[in-house]
């Protein structure tokens, strides 16, 4: 008895898990322009718009900044403007959406919406590790434009956390542990450079000086070692599309393999197209366990 209730509770965590990665919809490409589809393959959007966007953990897609369309529910809203990427802002997802003066970021399971002062081209989570505590303090960059910055409290009114704003941003973090501990921003040709609680723990007059101060960082940290993470290098620009060109499928497959979204194509004569929209330095495609859409579940 008590084997077949173990049996019975397995099968019925199964059965919710493919339940919650079931996928009800799923775009399609068709003579370079996109539409969607259901898990029987009826058309619902039919193919009319030239670029597309994946939103969240395949969650929703943007089309031409003009539509934004629930993969899962099947509803669609006209789009706040062209989505640029999404942000963790006190642990809740929002998409950060641009028009021609203004951003909003919105969280479109919960229906939320920050409507924000100031015009970003780009937003980006930090964490800076405090090494007497142990706890990550939560930041969040905002880009303004080409080399202008303001750093945010990750709080939902999204507060400065240092004054003013600064130009090349950067990291530096724990070489034994990856965890970052300072963060560095230029002001008036200085490089200040800030501890997780944002006290300015050291000002540097070019970056061969902040190179010669590193080791001092670290002993403060109580680190054997800190080196620099380029904070440019890693932003998320997010500017991929899908880029291949396949027929109206019959049969497709979608699921997430080294960190890129894996869609897979049957043609009519049977031979699969893989397309991959884009690498994923983006936020929002990450990795999952599966996929359900149709009859197909992909691991």
């Amino acid at each position: 008895m008590k084997k077949l209730l173990i049996i019975s509770f397995l099968l019925l965590f199964v059965m919710n898990a493919n339940s919650q990665n079931k996928k009800k919809y799923m775009p399609f490409k068709h003579n370079s322009l996109w539409g969607v589809v259901d898990s029987t393959q009826n058309t619902v959007i039919k193919p009319k718009y030239k670029r597309i966007r994946i939103l969240g953990d395949l969650d929703y897609v943007a089309l031409d900044n003009e539509l934004i369309f629930d993969l899962e529910k099947g509803t669609q809203q006209k789009s706040p403007g062209s989505y640029i990427t999404e942000i963790m802002v006190n642990n809740q997802r929002f998409y950060h959406f641009n028009n021609n003066k203004t951003s909003v970021l919105i969280d479109l399971k919960n229906n939320e919406k920050i409507s924000l002062s100031l015009h970003y081209i780009n937003f980006e989570n930090i964490n800076l590790l405090d090494p007497k505590s142990k706890i990550e303090n939560k930041y969040i960059v905002g880009k303004l434009d080409y080399d202008s910055y303001i750093l945010l409290q990750n709080t939902k009114n999204l507060p400065a956390a240092i004054a003013g704003k600064f130009a090349e941003p950067d990291l530096i973090f724990d070489r034994s542990s990856n965890k970052n501990l300072y963060f560095t921003a230029t002001k008036n040709s200085k490089i200040y450079v800030y501890d997780s609680n944002l006290k300015i723990v050291n000002t540097s007059l070019d970056e061969d000086k902040l190179q010669e101060n590193l080791p001092k960082l670290a002993k403060k940290a109580n680190s054997e070692e800190v080196r620099q993470r380029c904070f440019i290098c890693a932003e998320v620009m997010g500017q991929g599309t899908f880029s291949e060109d396949p027929v109206l499928p019959e049969i497709f497959d979608v699921s997430y393999k080294a960190n890129r979204l894996l869609v897979v194509y049957k043609d009519k004569q049977g031979k699969e197209v893989d397309v991959r929209p884009y690498q994923t330095f983006e936020k929002g495609c990450g990795y999952l366990d599966g996929v359900t859409f149709g009859k197909n579940l992909l691991l």
